[in-house]
């Protein structure tokens, strides 16, 4: 969630439409929530119960600018490598201003993950053609799409479709048969008998995982 300070009029209607979002995750789903400006906040990690969420939203509080790229990294590398579905939602309203971190250094570590990104771009993030461009980028290659919001009264809306997106997916795998670890770029493509439109991941980048 961008705390930074220019989320500070909106801040009030942000926290509580991110709770309404997290009660309605289920129970036994984890829930890690970070805040980030030019620092990245870990205020909760794997949490299972709503009130636990609750809690942690309430911490939340504007200042600073915004490390977008570097929270993108953090919450990929916190996912970690098991086995099971994992998404990544980002919430924004800028570009990145504070990052230590590049554009091309978050694409790489959402490639070698197995996490789907999903991100919520609100004011600069929808009138800006470059963040729209840039949130796109970010998140196709891992099957995630983007939401837009022109208001922060609308967040309600994108929340209940991504819960919805989140609620009704599939965790395929495969064993490659090329085992090189290379950093090269490996396409997938899933297709779906009876005409469907599948969204998935469209590949991974073969790096040497510890």
């Amino acid at each position: 969630v961008d705390i930074s300070g220019s989320m500070t009029a909106a801040m009030t209607r942000l926290k509580s439409a991110v709770k309404r979002f997290l009660g309605s995750v289920p129970p036994g789903d984890q829930v890690t929530l970070l805040g980030f400006n030019d620092t990245v906040f870990p205020l909760a990690r794997r949490v299972l119960e709503p009130a636990d969420r609750m809690r942690a939203v309430d911490r939340l509080a504007p200042w600073g600018a915004t490390a977008l790229y570097e929270v993108l990294m953090q919450g990929t590398d916190m996912l970690g490598q098991a086995g099971a579905r994992k998404s990544l939602v980002g919430f924004t309203d800028g570009e990145d201003q504070g990052s230590r971190v590049s554009l091309d250094d978050a694409e790489r570590r959402l490639q070698a993950s197995d996490v789907t990104l999903y991100m919520i771009g609100q004011g600069r993030g929808v009138t800006h053609q470059y963040l729209r461009e840039t949130m796109g980028r970010l998140v196709t290659p891992t099957g995630g799409r983007t939401f837009s919001t022109d208001s922060i009264n609308e967040l309600d809306g994108a929340f209940t479709d991504l819960l919805d997106e989140l609620s009704n997916q599939y965790l395929l795998s495969y064993q490659p048969t090329n085992a090189t670890q290379d950093d090269a770029w490996r396409e997938i493509r899933v297709e779906v008998e009876g005409g469907y439109n599948v969204r998935a991941r469209q590949g991974y980048r073969a790096v040497y995982r510890r």
